[in-house]
């Protein structure tokens, strides 16, 4: 299939960059994920995707993680068998008011594995997938950010970003908060979930994306008719 030129374009900057992160990641536990190349032109039913979501001490790409919660998403369907939550352990006492938010205590956060050892179980299973999350930016700047911290080598990878596909194939007028996940998930009927925790953030982005697909009726969908732009 021949790519638009707007596409075009974008696709030989992320080759690029792929290539740069293979090169530097070779000897380094990341050089696994850099093996399988996840092409453009495959219909996006027949492409595997992990919905991801992290929880962490604030939004700087420099924040400590905290969690990570992933699931697969396969031929239409959220794949539950699939769902990981870790616990990621914090290096330094956590602000008060992310505790708030996210509700992972000094004491929990404590007790989780290291930020290493999750990345590598991670970076397994989003090998040859394209990865969802809702404002997928922030999850790929916490996803480079804790590779360089870890492994000296930067994440590049296929983001498909739930937050962007609603604007971009159905645009409105929307109040200053109408692209939060919950609200979006309840215009589409779908159930509420208690935000703030990796695992549920990530089925419910996951289930989200799944209804935006529907309601957008288009057959025979690419990847690159849904990778995040910019």
């Amino acid at each position: 299939m021949k790519l638009g030129w707007q596409n075009w374009f974008q696709e030989k900057r992320f080759a690029a960059r792929w290539q740069q992160a293979k090169a530097a990641a070779q000897s380094t536990p990341m050089a696994g994920y850099y093996d399988a190349l996840l092409p453009t032109d495959n219909l996006l039913e027949d492409t595997p995707l992990i919905a991801l979501d992290f929880e962490s001490d604030g939004l700087a790409e420099d924040a400590q993680l905290l969690e990570a919660g992933w699931v697969a998403v396969d031929g239409g369907a959220v794949k539950l068998g699939s769902a990981r939550r870790l616990r990621i352990r914090a290096g330094n006492k956590l602000q008060g008011s992310a505790v708030v938010i996210h509700r992972i205590t000094d004491d929990a956060a404590a007790e989780g594995q290291s930020e290493r050892d999750v990345l590598e179980t991670l970076l397994a299973d989003l090998k040859g997938s394209a990865i969802l999350a809702h404002a997928a930016i922030i999850e790929q700047a916490f996803l480079n950010a804790a590779c360089l911290r870890c492994f000296g080598a930067p994440f590049v990878g296929r983001f498909i970003c739930t937050m962007q596909l609603e604007d971009r194939w159905f645009p409105k007028e929307r109040t200053a908060d109408g692209l939060r996940l919950g609200k979006l998930r309840a215009q589409y009927g779908l159930p509420y979930y208690r935000a703030h925790d990796g695992l549920t953030d990530a089925m419910a982005c996951a289930e989200l994306f799944l209804a935006q697909c529907a309601r957008r009726r288009t057959e025979n969908l690419m990847m690159e008719d849904v990778l995040m732009r910019g």
